[in-house]
């Protein structure tokens, strides 16, 4: 069955654009960025740190006073990694903090096993500072005679992936400032002994526990508490709303990005390699090829944006543990698909008018501009324009005037297609109706694609 007249070279030209988008360097750039943006966030977010990884201080110092027996004393700083790993090299400056304001006493650097000392006379408080690389920490040490011929500095955090802060790093020096033979014990248990640099770690139960700290048959017993941190605000609405950050808050910028930068210059290329002309002349009507570059750019772009969008829905499933609602996640996929289905057609028009592939480019970068950071700020300055002395007017123009933006639309619908208990997360929303934005998003595809054909009837040949 032949296509009708008006349709003919659909299928030829859309194939060709289809496969030449695909095996473009563009493409491969674009699918990497999307990646990382997307399934980046979907598992950075996820863990509940927007970072990716765990938030932890990079160093740590551990102070400890060395009382002399003449009342000299000396200032002794251990520097090292949360594991307990030293940094040698470390810059670490110690200040007198028994005056105002307080006097900076000398800096010096860690040695190979992570210590730095420095006399410090009969003062009874230093501050010291450790810094290495673009980390910095901060401790004070004060003179007071302990009780046991040993000091201790006890750290408690998350080091590992389940979050629960039931690591408790252990430092012990003797009174001389060097380390000593200890041994930890948890609730009356034997666990280890400290290493030769004084440090140890044990690893808490939930609720209380007593850590004894035994040298030389002296011992000093410290009450610590574990419990489970407080849930994120992600994981106390649950993936759903994770997916609703990385449809809204990602999704709405990088995907117009990508239909943009692979269309830019699906016309102005042909005419500037001479193609396009060659193009029309073969029994090809102008509105097939239009629509075959239309088809074949959107699944060029379709397929590898659904593929990595359910890469990063895999991603959040597997690092929450339980997955985001199946239809929120199914409309997350098809909404991506309208879209893109947004912007091809627009860049479409551009490219078409540019003569050139930079001026195709830039139009692409100022649509995309237009449209995601100056929209919202030229229609505020448009409704005090317009309604200077009412707010009421302004209000009811901010109600509507996102059906203006394709990439308002879709956050819009996003929002809809959310479940209700996290639909008002980002606060704001709209007084319209699905039916007033589904019927927009309808008129924006097809007035635009409407718009691209008769462009391309008018201009192409030019």
């Amino acid at each position: 069955m032949k296509a009708p007249a008006f349709l003919r070279g659909l299928v030829p030209v859309g194939w060709h654009e289809f496969y030449v988008n695909l095996r473009s360097v563009r493409m491969l750039i674009m699918i990497i960025v999307l990646a990382l943006i997307m399934v980046g966030g979907a598992y950075g977010i996820g863990r509940g740190s927007s970072a990716g990884g765990p938030s932890i201080a990079p160093l740590v110092a551990w102070v400890h006073p060395a009382i002399g027996t003449s009342g000299e004393h000396i200032a002794v700083a251990w520097v090292s990694d949360p594991f307990g790993v030293p940094l040698p090299g470390a810059t670490v400056s110690f200040t007198d903090l028994s005056v105002q304001p307080p006097a900076p006493l000398g800096t010096t650097s860690a040695d190979a096993d992570g210590f730095a000392r420095l006399a410090v006379g009969n003062r009874s408080s230093i501050g010291i500072t450790v810094r290495t690389g673009n980390a910095e920490s901060g401790s004070g040490v004060f003179f007071d005679r302990p009780v046991e011929n040993f000091t201790v500095e006890t750290r408690q955090e998350a080091l590992d992936t389940d979050s629960v802060p039931n690591d408790l790093g252990v430092h012990v020096l003797g009174r001389a400032g060097v380390p000593v033979a200890a041994r930890l014990w948890l609730n009356d248990t034997y666990v280890k002994d400290v290493d030769s640099r004084g440090y140890g770690r044990l690893e808490l139960p939930l609720g209380p526990s007593n850590v004894t700290i035994e040298v030389a048959g002296e011992n000093q017993t410290r009450a610590v508490f574990t419990s489970k941190p407080l849930p994120s605000p992600f994981f106390t609405i649950g993936p759903d709303f994770v997916l609703l950050i990385m449809a809204a808050g990602f999704a709405t910028f990088v995907i117009p990005i990508f239909a943009v930068v692979v269309t830019f210059d699906a016309i102005s290329k042909e005419r500037v390699q001479g193609t396009l002309d060659l193009l029309l002349s073969r029994p090809a009507s102008r509105v097939g090829t239009l629509l075959g570059k239309f088809l074949g750019t959107f699944a060029a772009v379709a397929l590898p944006v659904t593929l990595v969008n359910l890469a990063g829905i895999a991603v959040l499933t597997a690092v929450s543990g339980k997955g985001p609602t199946g239809s929120f996640a199914l409309a997350f996929l098809g909404l991506s698909l309208l879209l893109i289905a947004f912007y091809i057609p627009l860049q479409l028009i551009f490219s078409t008018l540019a003569k050139t592939s930079g001026t195709a480019i830039l139009f692409g970068f100022l649509v995309w501009l237009a449209f995601n950071i100056l929209y919202p700020v030229i229609t505020f300055v448009l409704s005090s324009v317009l309604f200077p002395n009412s707010f009421q007017a302004q209000f009811q123009f901010s109600q509507v005037v996102g059906l203006g933006n394709p990439s308002s639309i879709y956050t819009q619908l996003v929002t809809f297609a959310a479940p209700e208990a996290i639909r008002f997360s980002f606060g704001g929303g709209s007084t319209l109706s699905l039916t007033a934005v589904a019927s927009a998003a309808l008129v924006w595809f097809v007035g635009m694609l409407a718009l691209a054909m008769w462009t391309f009837q008018r201009k192409a040949a030019e």
